[in-house]
């Protein structure tokens, strides 16, 4: 079945998407405290798709020993499933990206996966402050054409776009 991985930094929101993508509030634990999803975790739907929730990367409370594994285990997911189709690349449109976070993008763009960049924590910029964001984050990718949506868990907006922007993606891929 294909596969949808959901990656960014810790705290960036991934496991809030799922939630509210799946319109559910506690089918994936949610913290406060960066770090809290360690292993690689699958969400089938319908037994026909699957979402693929990966540990963060960055800042963690957890121990340096536990991270060390991450990335190993992160890359080997990545790099060798088959069924992976779709990387939602979660981004904060209150920060800018770092050095891992444009390794990420050119790794995807490298290796040709369909990426979604996903900024999410839109209720907490204005209209103004998310459209002067999110360009200044796409020129520090150097990808101003890279597929993108605006999301926010607590306020519930970008839900039905970034389901709409999955399905033909994923249409895309069976062409």
């Amino acid at each position: 079945m294909p596969e949808i991985a959901v990656a960014g930094r810790s705290n960036v929101g991934k496991s809030s998407l799922l939630n509210n993508l799946f319109q559910r509030r506690d089918l994936v634990k949610t913290s406060s405290v960066p770090g809290k999803t360690q292993m690689i975790n699958f969400f089938t739907v319908d037994d026909t798709l699957a979402f693929v929730d990966l540990p963060g990367y960055g800042y963690a409370q957890v121990p340096l020993s536990v991270r060390k594994q991450w990335g190993p285990m992160i890359q080997e997911y990545l790099n060798n499933r088959t069924e992976l189709k779709v990387i939602l690349f979660l981004f904060d449109i209150r920060r800018m990206p770092n050095d891992e976070d444009r390794l990420f993008i050119e790794w995807a763009a490298n290796r040709q996966k369909a990426m979604i960049l996903v900024f999410t924590k839109i209720d907490k910029v204005t209209k103004s402050e998310k459209i002067l964001n999110s360009e200044k984050i796409l020129q520090a990718f150097n990808c101003q054409n890279l597929y993108h949506t605006f999301y926010s868990t607590t306020k519930n907006i970008g839900r039905r776009e970034l389901v709409a922007m999955l399905a033909e993606a994923l249409a895309d891929e069976d062409d």
